[in-house]
């Protein structure tokens, strides 16, 4: 719902917005492009990320960027600045959309994930219906806007920008109260805690399914081998910065390596597959509204 929402925040705004900031339509044009400029890095950023530091832990942090940019947003003035906070919104949503899919089905029952996945997909377009609900209760009240002399201007769609970011928040707190990914326990030595958590989901399954008797049992366990053993962090006497310096290029070159992995002989069809079928639907979905608005 909060990615849904951030998706439609600037076609609502524009016409508000254009005035208060004397936007030319190439400028017009870039708005509407740099939300999805941020998601297509957030996505290829958080979406390598994930494996290395934790679904959960990615959602809230990529959540945490797209609602702190979205609040900076409704009171940055200039143009320019007000673009680059949209970049990071995006490139926060970017980061939530392709992991929710992967982190919610790892806690579903294998007959319900289809189904419990179609109702995760609703939720977009419920955002989308409280964005438009939003727009319609704010921004035309221009009496809720202030300023103070020429340099500082708040309007009512500015306030509109701001109950948009309320969504992330409200994940960011539920997100709070979840389990990390249970695979990325697994993935990274930590089997005692993806023990817990799925014992925790194999329980709750079975109490939904009338057999709470039934007894969560483990037979083999893989291991990996870590990489993170590898790296020589220079130890107590290297500089904080330089370990962290350290551990960054470490991070991002596992980060490359599984990107690269996507296009090995073993996944590439697969790959490229996907990649068009995605490409289609949201040139279907965004494309083609943008070429015909007045057909949408």
């Amino acid at each position: 719902m909060a990615d849904g929402v951030e998706i439609f925040v600037v076609g609502f705004v524009l016409p508000s917005a254009e005035k208060d900031m004397c936007l030319s339509e190439p400028n017009k044009g870039m708005l509407g492009l740099i939300v999805y400029l941020g998601m297509m890095v957030g996505a290829f950023l958080w979406g390598g990320l994930a494996d290395r530091i934790g679904r959960r832990q990615c959602l809230l942090i990529s959540l945490s960027i797209n609602s702190v940019f979205a609040f900076f947003s409704s009171f940055v003035q200039g143009y320019s600045t007000f673009l680059f906070c949209r970049l990071l919104s995006g490139v926060g949503i970017g980061g939530s959309i392709p992991i929710v899919f992967s982190y919610y089905s790892e806690f579903l029952a294998q007959e319900k994930r289809g189904e419990h996945l179609s109702w995760l997909c609703m939720f977009w377009m419920i955002g989308g219906i409280y964005a438009a609900a939003m727009a319609w209760a704010i921004i035309p009240h221009y009496g809720w806007s202030f300023q103070m002399g020429s340099a500082y201007q708040f309007h009512s769609w500015r306030v509109f920008v701001l109950v948009c970011a309320f969504p992330s928040v409200a994940a960011i707190a539920a997100l709070n109260t979840m389990p990390e990914s249970p695979r990325f326990y697994l993935e990274n030595g930590k089997h005692d805690e993806g023990w817990m958590i799925l014992k925790q989901v194999h329980d709750t399954n079975m109490r939904a399914k009338g057999c709470p008797e039934r007894v969560f049992s483990v037979t083999t366990i893989k291991t990996v081998k870590q990489m993170d053993e590898l790296v020589d962090m220079g130890g107590d006497t290297a500089a904080w910065h330089q370990r962290w310096k350290m551990k960054l290029v470490s991070l991002f070159k596992q980060v490359k390596s599984n990107f690269l992995a996507c296009f090995s002989p073993e996944y590439r069809r697969t790959t490229l597959m996907m990649m068009a079928v995605w490409f289609t639907m949201s040139f279907s979905y965004y494309g083609l509204t943008v070429w015909f608005p007045g057909h949408d």
